[in-house]
């Protein structure tokens, strides 16, 4: 059988990648990696994000805005992605990136959880899944995430958290995106969590070009790297790489539709 991979979360807009992402999608295709979301972080890609979508037919797209992208006027550009969710849905599969960043003293919290609790609903309305960055914000998006009931759920990005906190939002219907934090030795809370979340719940994701893996700081981080994820998820969880491969593959697809 042969093994295949979604990378559920690449910045394929962002430099190095314009201009140039026909090649590295040809890298990732090689490892197996044949399906890329490419989530936005405000109003300024999203025509891009939606154009790599047009390009590629391996590309799906997700429209949101991103707790440390959020301008200034940020009432008009949620005004402004509620008429781009309504203009342009066809291989939009989801809200964000979106979420809360409580990491700097100074972050304006009012206004992040404003425009997360806005994008939520946008969610609801259009039965969205939503794709989650929180940093040091956990308690805070779950309480929001209680409230809200979403019936399609989504997934929290970059997860480097407790089994507690995942089981958390595992009971919301969230699924856990699992990146390069995985590949180094230090991380040992976030990998005793990976190993005891259920496969069914897992996705892989490299948040191109950031995020790198362990032995490539420093480097580009590319979506071919997927494919390593799986190695490394393999020998925490000590089940085979085509096992895993084949559930959070299922689970990808099931979760944005595609």
């Amino acid at each position: 059988m042969s093994v295949e991979f979604i990378d559920s979360h690449c910045h394929l807009d962002f430099s190095p990648f314009a201009d140039n992402e026909s090649y590295y999608l040809q890298k990732a295709q090689e490892k197996g990696v044949i399906k890329f979301i490419v989530p936005s972080v405000n109003k300024s890609n999203w025509v891009r994000v939606l154009s790599l979508s047009q390009q590629h037919s391996s590309i799906y797209y997700a429209l949101g805005i991103h707790p440390l992208f959020i301008s200034n006027d940020y009432q008009n550009e949620i005004d402004l992605l509620k008429q781009s969710l309504q203009e342009h849905r066809e291989k939009c599969v989801a809200i964000g990136e979106c979420g809360l960043d409580f990491w700097a003293p100074d972050c304006d919290r009012e206004a992040q959880i404003y425009v997360f609790r806005e994008q939520c609903l946008l969610a609801k309305q259009y039965q969205l899944p939503l794709i989650i960055h929180s940093r040091k914000s956990h308690d805070a998006i779950l309480k929001i995430l209680r409230g809200m009931k979403l019936k399609k759920g989504g997934v929290i990005h970059g997860f480097s958290g407790s089994f507690q906190q995942a089981e958390q939002f595992i009971q919301l219907g969230f699924y856990i995106g699992v990146g390069g934090v995985i590949s180094y030795e230090r991380a040992i809370k976030t990998k005793n969590a990976i190993a005891q979340i259920p496969l069914d719940k897992i996705l892989l994701e490299t948040d191109s070009p950031d995020m790198p893996l362990s032995g490539f700081q420093g480097k580009i981080n590319t979506p071919d790297k997927v494919a390593n994820l799986c190695d490394y998820l393999s020998v925490i969880r000590k089940e085979s790489k085509q096992s895993i491969a084949d559930v959070v593959y299922k689970n990808t697809t099931s979760l944005f539709g595609i």
